[in-house]
């Protein structure tokens, strides 16, 4: 008689909790989505309990619910602290970035930025201009990425004859 010794992965509550929250938002793809720990209904941009099916249920038989898919009505998926964060930082560097490289391309020195005439030109004038870093944090942040992306851009565009 051989005796087989079966190991079973024991799963913390946690992970249990994060594979049904996947799982619940697998099961209605389109109308579901997980973002953060939670399970959204990205018609009505809700939290919903995703512990008990009954719950999610309940909630598509709601009249919003209905009528949201009816309209057709797509409203922005939610987002945690943590993606918003992370996408207001990528916008920041991808104005810095076009900042140093519209400076750059007409030959403004970057120390302009620092002068308070342009300081105020921006506060008043351009849609978040004043959170503009100041010519340090541009030279050292953004300008290298700068080059390297029209250094980029220009070998790409280049091409050679060979006759």
């Amino acid at each position: 008689i051989s005796h087989f010794v079966f190991t079973a992965q024991k799963l913390t509550a946690g992970s249990r909790r994060r594979r049904l929250l996947r799982d619940r938002a697998n099961q209605y793809p389109g109308i579901l989505h997980e973002s953060g720990g939670k399970l959204f209904c990205t018609p009505c941009n809700l939290v919903l309990e995703h512990k008990r099916k009954s719950s999610v249920l309940q909630h598509f038989a709601t009249a919003k619910h209905t009528k949201r898919l009816a309209d057709g009505e797509k409203s922005s998926k939610q987002l945690t602290l943590t993606e918003a964060a992370t996408s207001k930082t990528l916008s920041r560097a991808t104005r810095n970035e076009s900042w140093v490289a519209t400076c750059t391309a007409v030959n403004i020195p970057l120390s302009k930025s620092d002068h308070p005439v342009m300081r105020k030109f921006l506060q008043e004038n351009v849609i978040n201009g004043g959170a503009i870093p100041g010519f340090h944090q541009l030279q050292e942040q953004y300008l290298s990425a700068v080059y390297e992306k029209k250094k980029e851009d220009s070998t790409q565009s280049c091409t050679i004859w060979c006759g």
